[in-house]
Formats: structure tokens, sequence, C-alpha cells
């Protein structure tokens, strides 16, 4: 048979017909016979691959004749499932076993013979005539879910006893392997399972606990080796949370009048890294038990609008001048976009919203890392270890990196008797995260993140830009959904619609009678539900639509409302349409902090989002007045109110842009 039907009849891959391609032996740890062996097989299946002679020249040459050398070729081109490749010229050296031994000879035996039969290869070849057996074992021994024999403890009496079994369903006598064996196989069999191990890795260490399943799940990850290979500025970030090893207080008025001050639950550090040049892009500070999908998109709002620094209330601290955040020290990192943005699989981050005003605002692509691998988002891991130690850890108040770690010492008395507030935390935190993107960093051969960001972007690595068309509608916390406008002529209840339990209306819905039965669209900010947008199902714009009540006065969030309403179905607060329904609900709170933690978080949140919301409203309002200023005469300001406007009891105006 000619050399170019043998390659054909074989049906290999184009590219493993050039013996370039085929993986080689390091001849120096072989033997000096074994190496004059190898290298004369090695040149005579060269010569045959490249037709650089004829059969009887490369028998002339190696002393090896065109049966002997065939049999080389198809050992060289046979596929080794342990590599994924072919054997290559691994199947030249001498007394390489490339396949395993397959037994021909029978497995039953008499009673007079059993003494004397050979059992090599007799397992295997019972596999291979029963896959049904195969198959069922390895099922229970991985534990699998369509076993029977599925259970944690199954212990290998059971399970050799469940082999027994299938044997006698199959048919196989006494007289026939297994059975015709001193231990029933019993061997062989825990041979086969450790070679099951090592083929199905993953499985296998699910059976020896919950972190030998982990690392399996992370074995061969090259996580860390891309991270080393990205070099521009906003090419990838990482997310994550951290709980705050400190304990800090809040101080709240009672519903007698009394003021307390009281511990609350650990705080939640959520922060976005730049992988290239380890640099913080924002940060957020989330005081509920577990942040939530509006704790995430807070923390990106932060990363990518500019940073601006804060009047510091405790004395002697103060911004360090080498650090800072890049959105406020450089200009081209104002308003950056990420290309990529890593996360784990939790529950928060998987949000619907957060994947959209990922996918819509960024416009990135999103990364979901495995569940409990901390070590694929080494970065930041390690950047937690580090603010903790320059700053959490060194509070009094500290609780140190476990329950008996030797500085924790009644971290609760000394937060209370030294009264480390909230505010407190705040500052701290804006002081290191700007002091860390100032130091040294021996991940990036000790440039400071600031600076190596700096220097990349100054090269020419500049980051993608939110449009400046769309930075003041840049909603990172807007909803839509559909409601049906509601009223009836008849009753003389005018045009309205309902979201969250309230009435929503203005002048022009109210004289809308043709609209009842319509569906509005709805964009709802969940940091303000005062006001909300409506459009007309052509997608025409309807205008806004103001909450009834109090509920279109006081500034309050999607999640306060819907924790009012809450209260109010569970019959654990009540208040009537005249009544402040957020007083009631800060009353009801404060009445609990006094003896439970998790109210103490809620009641901070509460006063946290009310100031969040009225200085967003102040930094509109200073804009846009200094944007009249420039174009109009001194004495116009929106800060003057129109006395004659008797129905607007609002504390500020809302301005909508």
């Amino acid at each position: 048979m000619s050399r170019k039907r043998i390659l054909e009849k074989l049906n290999i891959d184009q590219q493993f017909l050039d013996i370039n391609n085929w993986p080689l032996v390091n001849t120096t740890q072989l033997e000096t016979e074994e190496q004059k062996i190898y290298k004369n097989r090695e040149k005579a299946v060269t010569f045959y691959m490249q037709d650089i002679a004829d059969l009887k020249e490369i028998r002339d040459q190696t002393g090896i004749d065109a049966k002997e050398l065939r049999r080389f070729v198809r050992r060289c081109l046979e596929y080794d499932p342990s590599t994924h490749t072919i054997w290559g010229f691994r199947a030249l050296i001498p007394r390489k076993r490339i396949s395993e031994y397959v037994r021909k000879s029978p497995l039953e035996s008499s009673p007079k013979s059993k003494e004397n039969l050979n059992f090599n290869g007799a397992f295997t070849a019972l596999l291979r005539k029963f896959p049904d057996i195969k198959k069922k074992i390895t099922a229970a021994y991985l534990r699998r879910k369509d076993s029977s024999m599925r259970r944690q403890t199954l212990t290998s009496e059971e399970i050799h006893r469940y082999f027994l079994k299938l044997c006698e369903d199959e048919g196989i006598s006494i007289h026939e392997y297994p059975f015709n064996t001193n231990d029933k196989a019993y061997r062989s069999l825990y041979r086969f399972f450790e070679k099951l191990e090592k083929s199905h890795f993953a499985e296998a260490a699910k059976l020896y606990g919950d972190e030998s399943a982990r690392q399996a799940r992370l074995k061969g990850n090259n996580n860390d080796n891309e991270n080393l290979l990205l070099r521009r500025p906003y090419q990838r970030v990482q997310f994550d949370g951290h709980k705050i090893d400190a304990i800090f207080t809040i101080t709240f008025s009672t519903p007698e009048g009394d003021l307390i001050t009281e511990v609350v639950e650990r705080i939640w550090l959520l922060v976005i890294v730049d992988v290239a040049t380890r640099a913080i892009l924002g940060h957020h500070l989330c005081v509920n038990k577990e942040y939530n999908l509006n704790d995430v998109l807070q923390c990106i709002r932060n990363s990518i609008v500019p940073y601006k620094k804060i009047t510091f209330t405790i004395p002697g601290i103060s911004y360090h001048e080498s650090g800072g955040l890049p959105s406020a020290e450089i200009p081209q990192a104002e308003w950056a976009l990420w290309d990529e943005f890593s996360m784990d699989n939790g529950r928060a981050n998987l949000a619907n919203l957060v994947k959209d005003r990922l996918q819509q605002i960024v416009g990135c692509t999103v990364n979901y890392g495995p569940v409990s691998a901390p070590e694929l988002r080494g970065i930041i891991e390690r950047l937690f270890r580090t603010l903790e130690g320059m700053g959490y850890r060194k509070l009094l108040s500290t609780t140190g990196s476990n329950p008996s770690d030797p500085i924790r010492r009644n971290p609760e008395e000394q937060a209370k008797k030294y009264d480390i507030s909230l505010n407190d935390l705040e500052e701290l935190t804006h002081i290191l995260i700007s002091d860390y993107n100032g130091i040294p960093h021996s991940g990036i051969r000790n440039f400071t993140p600031l600076k190596l960001m700096r220097q990349r972007i100054e090269k020419g690595m500049e980051p993608r830009v939110l449009d400046p068309t769309q930075r003041k509608e840049a909603a990172f916390f807007s909803l839509q959904t559909k409601r049906t406008v509601a009223g009836n002529v008849k009753k003389g209840k005018r045009p309205f619609i309902h979201f969250e339990g309230v009435i929503y209306r203005n002048d022009v819905l109210s004289n809308s009678a043709h609209l009842i039965g319509s569906e509005l669209t709805l964009i709802v900010n969940m940091e303000d539900i005062r006001t909300i947008r409506a459009f007309l199902p052509d997608g025409s714009e309807f205008g806004f639509l103001t909450a009834y009540g109090t509920w279109g006065v006081t500034p309050h969030s999607l999640r306060t409302r819907k924790a009012i309403n809450k209260l109010k179905t569970d019959r654990k607060i009540f208040f009537y349409s005249y009544q402040d329904p957020f007083q009631i609900y800060y009353d009801y709170l404060a009445s609990k902090a006094k003896t439970a933690k998790s109210m103490r978080n809620k009641l901070a949140q509460l006063e946290r989002e009310l100031q969040s919301i009225e200085t967003e409203h102040q930094d509109i309002v200073e804009n846009e007045n200094q944007e009249i200023s420039e174009n109009n005469p001194s004495w116009f300001s929106l800060e003057t109110s129109d006395s004659n406007d008797e129905d607007d009891s609002r504390p500020f105006r809302t301005y909508n842009f």
C-alpha cells in the first residue's frame, strides 16, 4: 500500500501530516541504548513522512523494513486522549505503551483450573463486555443524580456489593469473573475508581468536601495571567463588597424626644477598581445588613461621575497631595467608561436592572465569575486587606479579622465610649481610598495607581467617556414601567394613576378624561419618586406627574416607599391621608432601634437617603444658577421663589432636566 493511501486511510487532521507539529521527545532522559533505538526509528519515520527516501532506502539506512515502518507511523498518528493530540514521536520510545492491554482469553474457569487462571485485563474486559455495569458503578461512585446509590456516606463494602449485584443481574455465573476470584474483584474495582478520579477531576473532588470541590472549579484558571497582560486603563474593572472590620454608632431621637447613641451592624464597603492600574475608581458605603441592586448602582455611578472632594469634620485629617481619584485628578478620566465589568455571582449583582445599566449606559460587557471563588478576584480582595490594614483595623472599635484576633477589645463598648460614628466612617473611607491611589503598589512595579494611570493615558491609552449630552440624563436609577389611567366621569373622579399605593397626577392629566383606560409608560427615578415622568402610548412625552399629599413633598426612594407600605400592610404602623407617613415611619424605626441593631441600620439608611437627595438637589440648583448668571442679569436667580404660588408647599423646589 502506498504512503498516500495509508495516510488517507488513517483520516488524520491535515496539520498532523507535518511532523513539525508532532510532540517531541527529550532524548537526554533515555538510556544510551534506548537513544540509539529511538533515533533510528525517528530517522525512518521522518524520511517516510517527508517522502525523502523510498522504503528500500529507508531499510538500507535504518534496518527497519516496510511492515515495521508502517506500524511505527500508525503509532505516531494515534490519538492520545490524555493530551488531546496525537502521540507523535513519543510513540517511538522503546517499550512505550500507548494503549491499554486488551484481554482476549475467556473470563470463565472450572473449579480445578481456578488457581492457575490469569486475570490480567479481566476487569477491563468485563466492563467492555457489559457497558451498563460500567455506567452504573461510575454514577454510584461519583454520586451522580441518575444513580440509585447517591448517598454521601456510601462505604466501600456497599459499593462492592452493588457491583456484584449488577454482575448477577447481567447473568454472570459463579464460574465467571469476578465471582471466580478470591476477593470478587474488590481490588480491581478500586483501581478502576482511582483512574476514574483522575479522568473526572471536578466530580471526584466533590467527594472530599466543599473546599476540594471549590478548588477543583478553579483548576487551570488563567485569570491572573490575563490580568498581567492588561495595560490599558478602564479595559477591565473589578467590583466587590466587603464588610468593614469595625463597629460604628448612630445617634437618633426617640419618639419621646430622648437622644440615644447605639451601635449598628457592620457596614458594607463597595468598591470598583481598575485592573490594569490598580486605581480605585469609586466607592459606596452600604449601611444595610446586605447590599442590594441600589447600592451596586450607586457604586457604579460614583465611579463614573467626577469625584468631588468633601470637607472633613475630624480634626487633623486631610487629603494627601499625591492621592486622589482618577475622575478628579486626571481630566481624561472624567466621566470615563470601562469595557469589561468583572463581578461575582451575588444576587444583587445579577439583578436585571444592574445588567441593563451596565450595557445601556456604560456600554460594557459583564464577566460573572464562579460563586465562592475570591481567588479569581485577587486584586480587589487584596485591596480590601490593604484598606483594613491602613485604617479600619487601627480603630479602637475594630472587630479584628476574626473573633479571636488579639486587636479586638470590646469593639461595641469602644465605639459607644468614643462615639465613633457613621459620619466618621464616611470621612475615613474618603481619606483611605484617596491615599491608596497615591501609595506605591508592588503589583504594578511600585508605581502609584494614580501615577500609572496618568502616564498610560498620556501615552494615548485614553478611555471612552460618557457623551456630554447624556451626562445630565445618566439615569442610573431609572425604572420603566406601565400603569393604566384610572378615573370615572359619572362619579366625578378625575383621571389619575396609581404607583406603589400612591395617586399621581398633574393639571393636564386631571383635565384629560379621554385618557381614562389608556396605558401610560412611566420613567421612575428610584432614588426620588415624588415625581414620575409619563409618556403616551405612541411615545410622546406627557409630562411629570406628582405624588398626592405628603408623598409628593418629602424626598424618598422607591425602597423607602415599599418599606412603609409593607409595615402598613402588616399592621405595624397606621396613618391617614392627612398624616405624615415619613414621621410615623421614622418614629417606628427609632422605637425599635432601642433594642434592634437592624433597625438602627435602617434608620441610618433613611437619614443618608434624605441627605443625599437634598445634596443632589442643591448641586443641581447651584449648577443651574451658575449657567444662568453667565447669560442673564445678576438680579435673576433660581433661588427666588414665587410668593404667589400658594400650592407649592415643598421645602425646596424640584427641577428636572
